[in-house]
């Protein structure tokens, strides 16, 4: 049996321009920022005013309207895309990602990425909730992202053209995928906000399912302080487009093998809705000076 046709460059290029076209039609705001909130964190975007004095009102869109765009499926992911200012600095806010395991190809799991490119944003703020590797690293804390380890089985880079792209040693490829001007950044925002910062790599999985015991074993053996089930392809695509990005984990439960207990996605939501003050102090000071 023949296996599903990649999706062509044509492809992934008109799904991302109807998708920004629909937005345009609602605010003509230039984000300076995007920032994508992870599992439970989407309240981040409450603090977005829609208006400010002398610009582009904003809108607050649900993602189920705008063409092409994944919904997402999960608990604890809005399906809310917020345009509008923080502390006078134009944002893009995403509250509630779609994952490769609810069914969608990279392709459409990264196309709020693209948009937020197209719309004129550059600098990416990706957050998550993470299981921790070490037990240093407790829930509640957060973790600034310095690289990762990507388990999802491809760079993201799905488009036919964007392969040959980055296959062409003359074309180069971001290294690294973080910026390290907004590493720095975030970590004096922690440092201002009195706030306690971890550091480390991230494990980006496919899911849905936690990792098995060997599995948080043999990646602590590679370098992984935390996994999760998102991030990586985002992150990779934003550099791709030419955006800073940078990422902070949310630690909502350690991993299995670690834990006493079964852990549940119900879990994840209630520590990370108790880490989004912390979150949000963190994200505020860093995109007041952005």
């Amino acid at each position: 049996m023949r296996g599903a046709r990649p999706p062509e460059e044509g492809d992934t290029t008109a799904r991302s321009a109807e998708a920004t076209a629909a937005i345009r039609e609602v605010t003509t705001i230039v984000p300076r920022v995007a920032l994508v909130l992870g599992s439970g964190l989407g309240g981040v975007a409450d603090d977005l005013s829609l208006e400010a004095s002398g610009a582009a009102r904003g809108a607050a869109i649900a993602t189920a309207t705008l063409p092409n765009w994944p919904r997402s499926t999960v608990s604890g992911h809005a399906g809310r895309l917020t345009l509008g200012y923080w502390n006078g600095v134009p944002v893009a806010a995403l509250s509630g990602r779609a994952h490769a395991y609810e069914g969608y190809g990279l392709d459409r799991v990264t196309l709020p990425i693209r948009v937020f490119a197209a719309l004129g944003a550059r600098v990416l703020l990706l957050t998550n909730a993470v299981g921790s590797l070490h037990p240093r690293l407790a829930p509640g804390s957060l973790m600034l992202v310095r690289d990762h380890l990507n388990f999802q089985g491809t760079r993201g880079l799905v488009a036919l053209g964007e392969i040959k792209i980055a296959g062409d040693r003359s074309a180069g490829r971001p290294t690294p995928v973080y910026s390290p001007r907004w590493i720095e950044r975030l970590r004096e925002a922690a440092r201002s906000q009195g706030l306690a910062l971890a550091e480390g790599v991230l494990l980006g999985g496919l899911g849905p399912s936690y990792e098995s015991g060997s599995e948080i074993a043999a990646a602590r053996r590679w370098g992984a302080d935390a996994a999760c089930m998102s991030t990586v392809t985002e992150a990779v695509v934003g550099a791709r487009l030419g955006m800073e990005v940078a990422a902070i984990s949310c630690v909502t439960n350690f991993a299995t093998g670690l834990a006493r207990e079964p852990l549940t996605h119900e879990e994840v939501i209630e520590v990370a809705d108790g880490a989004a003050r912390s979150l949000r102090a963190l994200l505020a000071a860093a995109v007041a000076s952005a």
